[in-house]
């Protein structure tokens, strides 16, 4: 949910900003597989967004821009894995744009953003659609 400029509450599934695809907030631990030097790595983090294209995450240990990482997420007791390429990385966060997605991990990020929309809608209810219900009977 976002205001816009004016502050007044605004109908908002997704936000937008310079996307494709609509991103949806959201936290859940995931991990990243990072290939170094020395071999491969695990860290862990938290999702801050996701959208069918990429996403954003805090992790440990910042990667570098241009690495290509492996994701590991579990949704509703499913585990599926991507492959993504870090678009940028800072300290507070890092963003992903992800590989071309399994059928299975499409269908996992599908099914999580429809259930994101029915939670955000049971906890945003929009109060004009209210309004033309009462003024209608």
């Amino acid at each position: 949910m976002y205001l816009n400029s004016l502050g007044a509450l605004v109908r908002s599934r997704e936000y937008h900003v310079r996307r494709r695809e609509p991103r949806y907030v959201s936290s859940i631990p995931v991990a990243l597989q990072r290939f170094l030097r020395f071999g491969p790595f695990v860290t862990r983090g938290v999702t801050l967004d996701i959208s069918m294209r990429g996403m954003s995450a805090l992790v440990c240990g910042a990667p570098r821009v241009g690495e290509t990482v492996v994701i590991a997420l579990s949704w509703s007791g499913a585990p599926f894995e991507m492959l993504a390429t870090v678009r940028h990385s800072t300290d507070a966060k890092s963003g992903f744009e992800f590989y071309p997605l399994s059928s299975i991990a499409q269908k996992g990020i599908e099914d999580w953003m429809r259930d994101l929309r029915k939670h955000e809608e049971t906890l945003f209810p929009y109060p004009y659609v209210y309004g033309s219900k009462v003024g209608s009977d």
